[in-house]
């Protein structure tokens, strides 16, 4: 199907979901002649730029007066993500959204594809978890809920038998289900972003390294510098995408040891990791996602300088000191309550190379969180 500009400018596309991403996924997108319908809080930062702004228990609403429905956080509620499957406007689809409803399913998906993943087990049993982290992995493994897993939420590290006795109290009360997985002493963790259109035309991003603290991302810096392991990723990345008939764009996050991969997780989305494209590619995460989802073209990738990340994380405008704008770009995403671990921006930084983005990214930390990154995680 050929598009004109004409042909967008009679599309409307709507957002479950009205957080940050969101918010870059509009702004990106204000370049084209799209209209932008959001559901969430109508306070949530892409409410401010929508079109129009509708609350939850409208979404039946939003969903009958677009062409295309996309979200911009997995965890939306299910019978939203349903309504707007069966109207036929879902992208990604439902059964894409579904494997993250509930980690057992995406870690089940990736064994039956063969995809590399850290050894684990399924249970309900509270008292299964204790057999397994001592039977299978001598007190050395991560215990993950199923369900609501993002940002380090639902999942126990344990590295000792002391570890395990001091979070066993909290697991039994649990009431899901629980993956059971080697804890992986990993040389260091790294993700990609693609995208790939309805035609199955992908494009891939270069991995970034990733530094994780609890569970969540602190900054990210790129490209990686090794062309087997990425050579690795993207064959993975694109056997996933391709499988999934996935259109969209979307995250993989690895693990890296000793030049193998295993896969972490993926997300069905445009991505954390995926921010420093807004400065350093010709296109950005954002703006691929709305072209592979609207039916156009992509863009072919590239990468004009390394580039990196660094979010802030529970931190108020009064905490961020004005030097920051010196060495990189502000992105503040304007969310009314400060909280511990919330993002409420990032920074995007850019370098001739990419010792320099490693040195720009360590004095941008250390000026937002001058007593350690912990003390906000």
């Amino acid at each position: 199907m050929r598009f004109s500009l004409q042909d967008l400018s009679r599309m409307r596309i709507g957002i479950l979901g009205g957080g940050q991403l969101g918010w870059m996924m509009i702004l990106e997108g204000r370049r084209y002649p799209l209209t932008f319908y959001v559901v969430d809080n109508l306070s949530a930062p892409a409410c401010r730029l929508a079109d129009k702004c509708f609350n939850f228990d409208e979404y039946k609403d939003m969903v009958e007066i677009v062409d295309i429905v996309t979200y911009e956080f997995e965890h939306i509620p299910y019978e939203v993500l349903r309504y707007a499957e069966e109207k036929g406007k879902l992208i990604p689809r439902l059964d894409v959204v579904e494997l993250k409803h509930e980690r057992w399913r995406e870690r089940m998906f990736f064994k039956k594809l063969g995809i590399p993943i850290p050894k684990f087990f399924i249970t309900e049993d509270p008292l299964e978890v204790l057999k397994l982290v001592r039977n299978e992995f001598n007190y050395l493994a991560v215990v993950k809920q199923s369900k609501g897993g993002y940002d380090g939420k639902g999942q126990f590290f344990i590295k000792s038998r002391n570890d395990f006795e001091q979070i066993y109290d909290a697991i039994a009360k649990i009431r899901d289900v629980f993956i059971v997985e080697e804890y992986v002493d990993f040389d260091y963790e790294a993700s990609i972003v693609l995208a790939r259109n309805h035609n199955g035309e992908i494009q891939l991003y270069p991995p970034t390294y990733n530094m994780n603290v609890k569970g969540i991302l602190v900054y990210n810096y790129g490209p990686l510098r090794n062309e087997i392991v990425t050579k690795k990723m993207f064959d993975i990345a694109v056997e996933i995408a391709t499988k999934l008939n996935y259109v969209g764009v979307m995250a993989i996050e690895f693990f890296v040891k000793d030049g193998d991969v295993m896969v972490n997780e993926f997300a069905p989305r445009v991505h954390n990791t995926g921010h420093y494209t807004l400065d350093t590619a010709n296109v950005s995460q954002f703006e691929q996602h709305i072209r592979a989802i609207i039916g156009v073209d992509l863009a072919e990738v590239e990468i004009l300088s390394p580039g990196g990340m660094v979010n802030i994380l529970g931190l108020s405008l009064n905490n961020i000191p004005i030097e920051v704008l010196k060495i990189g770009k502000i992105y503040w995403y304007g969310k009314n309550e400060v909280r511990r671990r919330r993002k409420m921006g990032h920074i995007n930084i850019v370098g001739k190379t990419i010792e320099e983005v490693e040195e720009k990214i360590r004095h941008v930390t250390k000026l937002l969180y001058p007593e350690g990154v912990e003390n906000y995680v």
